[in-house]
C-alpha cells in the first residue's frame, strides 16, 4: 500500500510540474486548448511506464512504445487531424514528423495571441512529450531523487524562451514551481531512506524546507527585483528581409493613373493620422523600415498574427474601418494606434489573414504580395495619448537608436547637446531652430543623403529643404541627441473621412519612457519661410548664436520659458525629480521583506533571549526551583537540537531517552522531594553540574544542527505553552513537582 501511494504521488507531480511549465504559454495563446496537447502525452507516457513495470518490462520496451506513439499522438491531439476510424493517416503522421522542426520558429514569428490550431500546437506538444518521456520512466521505475526533476527542469527552460517577453505572474509561478519540485523531492528521498532503515525527518522537517524556499524565493525577488526587461529578449522568428526590402520601396504609395482617393476610413479621432509606413532605421543614405526595429529585440520584427493581438501597452480601445480604393497601391496596411484586432472582408478573395505581418514594435503592418484595391478590413486598436511637455521623461536610446550612421551630423549638433537640459528639450529646442530659421519647398529633390542633410541642410546659414527632408534630419537629429525617433508616413483622413494622394505627409514620432510613441508635429520643426521669399530666413543663423540668446532668454527669468510653436515648452530643468507612482508589486514585495527581515530579527535575538531565561532561572528564590530549572535547561538543550522528549516522563527516563546519566536525575529527584532544603551551595553546584550536560547535549550533533540550536525558538514556544505562573514559583516546574513544593518547610 505504501509503494501504491509513492507511485501516485510520482504520478501526481509529474503531471502537476508539467502543467505548471506549460503554463508559461499561457499568454502565448489565445485559449487554454494547448495545455490538452501539452498534458495528454505525458499522461499517456505515464500510463505506459506503469505498464512496462507492471509486466516487469525494462527501459527498452518503454522506449521503443514512446518512439511508436509520438507521431500518431502529435496527429490526434496536435494538429487535431484523425483520419478514418479515428486513426491518423501516414500523411497527417508524416506532417507531424516534417513540421515539428519548423514548429518553434512559426511560434515565434506569430504575435501573440496565438490561434490554438495547426502547426504552432505541435510545439507544447513537444514539450510535453519530450519531457514526460524520460520523467515518467525514471520516476516510476527507478529510486532516484533528483533525476525524474531535471526533465521538467528542462521543460521549463524550454517554454520560457519561446512565450512573450514578461508572461504574467513568472515569478510567483517560478516560485510555486520550486516549492512543488523541492517537496517532490524532498519525499522521494525519505521513501528512499525507508527500504534501509526508519527514515529521518518529519513532516514539520519537510514544511520547514519548503517555508525556506519561499522565504528565500520571496527575499531574493525584494533584493534583485525583475522590472527591467532590457536584459530580455524574445527569440526571432523567420527571416523577413525580402518582405521589408519589398515594402520600403512604397513607403509613400505612388500615384496609380489619375486616381487621387486612396482609403475611406471610419471611426478615426478628429486630429489622428493614420500610420502607412514606419522607418527606425537610417542606413547612411535614407530612412528605412529595419527588418528588426533597433532597440525592440524580438518585438521589432514582422510577424504573423490572428484574429486577436496582444497591445504592448493598456490604453482606449477604437474600432476602424477602412476601404481601400483603387488608387491604393502598397504593400502597407493602414493603421493606427496598437492593433488588438483585425478582420478581413474575405468576399473577393483576395488579401487573407494569413497575408499579414504585423511588427508591434513600430504598430505597422505589411501584406505579402501588396494590399489589393477594394480589400475592406475592420480593426481594434490601443489608442494613447499623443501630446507630451518638457517634463515628460524620454526612453534613453540604446546605441541601435542613435542611429550610427547620423554620425555626420553631430558637428551641426553641438550647440543643442547641452548637458544641462532633458533630453526632450535638447529636441525642441532643435526643432525650434530649424522652424524659426529654415526656407521650405516643395518641389525638388527629398534626398536624405548625408551631404543633404548635414552640410546642405542643418549646416548651411540659409537652410532649405522638403518637409520630408526636415522630418529626416529632425529624427535624425533627435536620434543623436539621445532620444529615440523615427520617421512615420501616413496621412490625415477629411471629414468624410477620405484620404488622397496629396495628403500624404510625414512626421516624427518620439520614443517616452513608458515605452509609447507620441507624435512630434511637422508644424514645430518645418521651415516657416517659403522657398524664394526675399525676406531673410530669421535673424539667428547661426546656431551656437541661436541656442545662446535662447539660453540667456531663459536665464533673465527663472519663471519665464522658451516656447515653440503648438505652445510646448522648453526650460532650462531646476533640479526638479519626476516622481513615479508607487508599483502595487513593489508596495506588497516590501511588506514581505519586512515580514521575512522580522523573522530574521528575531531568530538573531534567540540567543540574547535564552541568556536572559537561564540568568532568571538560576536567580530562583525557591532552593528546590534551581534543582528543576537546571534540569530544565538540559531538556531545552536537547529540544533546541531536534530530540525532544516528554514533558510527562520522569526525570529518570528523561535521562535515558536523552542517552545521559542517571546521576543528575536521581539527584534533583531527591532534592525535588525532600521534606527540607539541602546543604547551603548544593543548588549552585547541581547547577553548574546541569550546565556540563546542557553543553554535552548541544554539542553531541552536526555541525548544522549544533547551529540551529542556537537560534531555535522551540524550547521558548514550548515554555510559553505550558502557561506556569510567575508569582511564587518558576514557570518551568512541572504538575509532579507541586506536590513537592507543598512539602517543603515555610521558608525554603
Amino acid at each position: 500500500m505504501s509503494r501504491q501511494r509513492g507511485t501516485l504521488l510520482d504520478v501526481v507531480m509529474v503531471l502537476l510540474l508539467m502543467a505548471l511549465a506549460l503554463s508559461v504559454l499561457d499568454d502565448t495563446f489565445a485559449d487554454r486548448s494547448y495545455l490538452v496537447a501539452g498534458l495528454v502525452p505525458v499522461a499517456l507516457l505515464l500510463g505506459l511506464a506503469l505498464l512496462a513495470r507492471r509486466f516487469h518490462e525494462g527501459v527498452w520496451w518503454y522506449a521503443l512504445g514512446a518512439v511508436l506513439l509520438f507521431a500518431p499522438m502529435g496527429a490526434l491531439v496536435a494538429l487535431r487531424r484523425p483520419g478514418p476510424y479515428v486513426l491518423p493517416t501516414f500523411e497527417t503522421m508524416n506532417r507531424v514528423l516534417g513540421e515539428s522542426i519548423s514548429a518553434p520558429s512559426t511560434l515565434v514569428s506569430t504575435v501573440p495571441p496565438v490561434d490554438a490550431t495547426g502547426t504552432v500546437m505541435l510545439v507544447p506538444f513537444m514539450i510535453g512529450f519530450l519531457a514526460a518521456a524520460p520523467a515518467a520512466w525514471l520516476a516510476i521505475a527507478t529510486r532516484s531523487m533528483l533525476a525524474p526533476t531535471v526533465p521538467v527542469v528542462v521543460a521549463l527552460g524550454a517554454a520560457i524562451p519561446l512565450g512573450v517577453l514578461v508572461p504574467t505572474l513568472l515569478v510567483p509561478r517560478g516560485i510555486l514551481f520550486a516549492i512543488v519540485l523541492v517537496g517532490w523531492a524532498a519525499a522521494r528521498a525519505r521513501r528512499r531512506e525507508a527500504l534501509v532503515g526508519q527514515p529521518r525527518g518529519s513532516v514539520a522537517a519537510a514544511l520547514t524546507a519548503v517555508l525556506t524556499v519561499t522565504l528565500v524565493s520571496g527575499l531574493v525577488s525584494l533584493l534583485v527585483p525583475d522590472d527591467n526587461e532590457v536584459d530580455r529578449v524574445l527569440l526571432k522568428g523567420d527571416e523577413n528581409a525580402d518582405i521589408v526590402a519589398g515594402a520600403g520601396r512604397s513607403v509613400v504609395p505612388p500615384r496609380v493613373g489619375s486616381r487621387d482617393q486612396l482609403l475611406k476610413a471610419t471611426g478615426v479621432p478628429t486630429g489622428r493620422r493614420l500610420r502607412f509606413a514606419a522607418l527606425d532605421l537610417y542606413d547612411g543614405s535614407a530612412w528605412v523600415p529595419a527588418e528588426e526595429s533597433p532597440g525592440a529585440g524580438g518585438l521589432g520584427t514582422f510577424k504573423r498574427i490572428g484574429h486577436d493581438v496582444a497591445a504592448l501597452h493598456a490604453g482606449r480601445t477604437i474600432g476602424v474601418r477602412v476601404q481601400i480604393r483603387p488608387g491604393y497601391s502598397s504593400d502597407w496596411l493602414p493603421m493606427l494606434g496598437e492593433l488588438t484586432s483585425l478582420d478581413l472582408d474575405y468576399t473577393d478573395g483576395r488579401t487573407q489573414l494569413g497575408d499579414v505581418r504585423y511588427n508591434q514594435a513600430t504598430s505597422s503592418a505589411i501584406v505579402v504580395g501588396g494590399v489589393n484595391p477594394r480589400d475592406d478590413y475592420t480593426f481594434g486598436a490601443v489608442l494613447h495619448a499623443d501630446d507630451f511637455t518638457r517634463k515628460d521623461p524620454t526612453r534613453e536610446a540604446t546605441g541601435e537608436q542613435r542611429q550610427p550612421e547620423g554620425a555626420f551630423l553631430d558637428q551641426y549638433l553641438r550647440p543643442f547637446d547641452r548637458e544641462e537640459l532633458r533630453p526632450v528639450e535638447r529636441v525642441l529646442l532643435l526643432a525650434r531652430y530649424l522652424r524659426l530659421n529654415g526656407s521650405t519647398r516643395f518641389e525638388g529633390s527629398s534626398s536624405q543623403a548625408p551631404v543633404d542633410l548635414g552640410l546642405r541642410l542643418l549646416g548651411s546659414r540659409e537652410m532649405t529643404g522638403s518637409p520630408f527632408q526636415y522630418t529626416a534630419v529632425m529624427a535624425l537629429g533627435a536620434s543623436r541627441l539621445g532620444v529615440p525617433a523615427r520617421v512615420v508616413t501616413g496621412a490625415e483622413p477629411d471629414a468624410r473621412g477620405i484620404v488622397e494622394h496629396d495628403d500624404v505627409t510625414s512626421w516624427v514620432e518620439l520614443q517616452f519612457a513608458d515605452g509609447t510613441w507620441r507624435t512630434l508635429d511637422p508644424s514645430r520643426y518645418v521651415g516657416v519661410h517659403a522657398a524664394g521669399e526675399d525676406e531673410e530666413p530669421g535673424a539667428a543663423g547661426d546656431p551656437g548664436g541661436f541656442v545662446k540668446e535662447q539660453l540667456e532668454e531663459a536665464a533673465k527669468g527663472k519663471d519665464k520659458e522658451i516656447r515653440i510653436p503648438k505652445g510646448s515648452p522648453i526650460l532650462l530643468p531646476e533640479g526638479t525629480r519626476i516622481e513615479e507612482p508607487t508599483s502595487p508589486w513593489l508596495v506588497l514585495l516590501r511588506v514581505l521583506g519586512g515580514i521575512v527581515a522580522l523573522v530574521a530579527l528575531c531568530l538573531l535575538l534567540m540567543p540574547l533571549v535564552k541568556v536572559l531565561r537561564r540568568g532568571r532561572r538560576r536567580r530562583t528564590a525557591s532552593w528546590s526551583g534551581l534543582y528543576v530549572n537546571a534540569w530544565q535547561e538540559v531538556l531545552d538543550a536537547a529540544r533546541d537540537r531536534g530530540t525532544p522528549v516528554p514533558d510527562a516522563w520522569s526525570r529518570v527516563a528523561q535521562a535515558r531517552r536523552l542517552g545521559v546519566g542517571l546521576e543528575l536525575a536521581r539527584r534533583a529527584d531527591a532534592a525535588v522531594f525532600a521534606p527540607r532544603a539541602g546543604e547551603k551551595g548544593a543548588g549552585q553546584e547541581f547547577w553548574a553540574a546541569c550546565q556540563e550536560l546542557r553543553k554535552q547535549v548541544a554539542a553531541d550533533t552536526d555541525l548544522l544542527h549544533r547551529l540551529w540550536s542556537y537560534v531555535n525558538p522551540a524550547s521558548l514556544l514550548a515554555g510559553w505553552a505550558r502557561r506556569r505562573s510567575s508569582v511564587g514559583s518558576v514557570a518551568e516546574v512541572r504538575d509532579k513537582d507541586r506536590g513537592a513544593r507543598r512539602q517543603q518547610p515555610t521558608g525554603a
